[in-house]
Parts: structure tokens; sequence; C-alpha cells
């Protein structure tokens, strides 16, 4: 079997808490749970195998050699092995965060990426993170909600890392200033936050101290997407997650989480997810809890 990570040092370990989910050959699906309080020294670490994390839920700050970012729920925080990496909690509530995390052994990354026709010399993560993919969510999802039999793991990894793939040829961009990025950053904070609301473009733009169309060229060079797409795909997280963890009706869901029509939430998360609302809910039935 390649060589997966080793154990953190026990100095880490002390304010995370791992439980291990799944694992194959070359391939291991953890979860993490971290307790790092605001305003504690980020520590200085190490990615011992290539890694694909979904932040479940909490705030923090995530920086590589490669570049950095606040990520929130929905965010892809990506690792390529022997690269060092730092995470602080400066901007969290204080509660932690909760994350899955796929690892990769190098020559399993090598195996998927050329499987994908990816050419020899890029097996490596060039960016540091990624804005929500709600498909790469629901593909975490299945697998975190049991869907482990077979080869439910390989095939998910292979759809994952296609995913990612993906999202980094498409969100190439030329890098953003120091201040524009800063104020991207509140853009996104600002359509995280509100998005269950009817948002319109200047009123982000005015909290980002932009231009509506100067806002359009600034988000999309420094989170990777266009505002749109943010939105959407934060509206999507929050109803996957409502999906998940509530019995509320469908309908309750996608008005609560901003949008205008139930039928254009259904074809929107068919499309993100390749399911309707309905259909992966009764999958997971069995996983959801007592009715709020």
């Amino acid at each position: 079997m390649p060589a997966m990570p080793q154990p953190l040092p026990s100095s880490i370990e002390a304010e995370r808490h791992y439980r291990p989910l799944q694992r194959g050959d070359g391939l291991r699906l953890t979860h993490c749970q971290c307790r790092a309080r605001r305003g504690e020294r980020a520590v200085d670490e190490e990615h011992r195998a290539f890694s694909i994390t979904l932040v479940d839920r909490g705030q923090f700050t995530y920086r590589t050699r490669a570049g950095g970012a606040l990520l929130g729920a929905g965010w892809l925080m990506l690792g390529n092995v022997g690269e060092g990496y730092a995470c602080s909690h400066d901007d969290s509530d204080g509660s932690g965060d909760d994350c899955t995390v796929l690892a990769l052994s190098p020559a399993l990354l090598d195996q998927t990426l050329s499987a994908l026709g990816v050419a020899n010399g890029t097996n490596r993560f060039t960016r540091a993170c990624l804005p929500p993919l709600p498909r790469v969510a629901g593909l975490f999802h299945g697998l975190d909600a049991g869907g482990g039999e077979g080869f439910a793991l390989e095939e998910a990894t292979l759809a994952i890392v296609a995913q990612v793939q993906r999202a980094l040829v498409d969100g190439e961009a030329p890098a953003a200033l120091p201040s524009q990025d800063e104020r991207a950053r509140a853009a996104a904070h600002c359509i995280e936050t509100r998005s269950a609301e009817a948002l319109t473009l200047d009123e982000v733009a005015r909290i980002a101290g932009l231009s509506p169309f100067h806002l359009l060229r600034v988000f999309r060079q420094s989170i990777g997407v266009t505002p749109h797409q943010y939105l959407i795909r934060m509206r999507l997280m929050h109803a996957l997650s409502l999906l998940r963890d509530t019995r509320r009706p469908v309908t309750d869901v996608a008005y609560d989480t901003g949008w205008a029509d139930l039928s254009n939430f259904n074809k929107a998360f068919r499309r993100a997810f390749g399911c309707s609302p309905r259909s992966l809910r009764k999958a997971d039935r069995r996983q959801l809890s007592p009715a709020v």
C-alpha cells in the first residue's frame, strides 16, 4: 500500500480530534474536529500527503506558499505533499471548525490525474484553496453518510479530483492586488452571511467599497468565481445542510435559503448535485436528525 500521512505532533493533536471514516489503497477519508481558539498562535505544519479538505463548519485562515484565504463552510483546502502550511483562527467565532479530509498518496494522485488526461509534471495543486463547489460537497456528503460500500470511495475520489482539477483550470486568473483581495473577501463574507436575502450587486459592492462593475472584476480575480456563482453556491450549500440535518419540507428549505422560485431551486440543485433535493434526502433518510 502506498505510504500515507503520519500522525501530527502531539502538540497539534491536542487541539484536533481525528475520526477515521474510510480508507483504501493509498486513500484515507478522515473527519477532523479542531478546537483552536481565537488568538492562538498559528502552528507551522507540513502536508504528509496530497489532500482535498472540505470545510464542514467554522471559519479559519489557511496559508501556504501558493497563497491563502479565509475559509468558511463549503470551501476546499488543497494540500501538496511536503508543502508547509499554517492555520489561524483570529477571524473565527471561537467555536472551532469541522472538516472532512480526503488524503491521497503521491502514487495514487499520479494515477488519478493520468486517468483524467492531465499531463505529467503538473501533478500538484496550483492553488491553496477553492470556493465552494456544490458537486464536490455532495460527493463528500455521500461518503460521510455511509456510502462507502464496494468501490464508492475510489469512484468518489476520481470524481472529486476531476471537479477540483477543472475548477483549478477554469479559475486561473491574474492575481488581485492585496487591497483588492481584501475588498473581495469583504464581499464574499457579505454574500456568505446574507445569502438567504434578496441581495443586490449594489449592496455587496457598497460593503466592499467598490463600484458594482469593479467588484465583478476584482471578485473573479480573487475568489475564482463571479459574485453570482458564489451566491448560488452558498445557497446550495446551506440547502444541503438543511436537507441533511433536518426534516423541514423541501419547499421551506428552498425559500429559507434565498430561492424565490421552487422550480429554479430544484433545477439548480439537480445541476449541482446530480439528483433532486427529495432524492438526496430519501437516500440519506437514516442519517437525518429528528424534526425541528
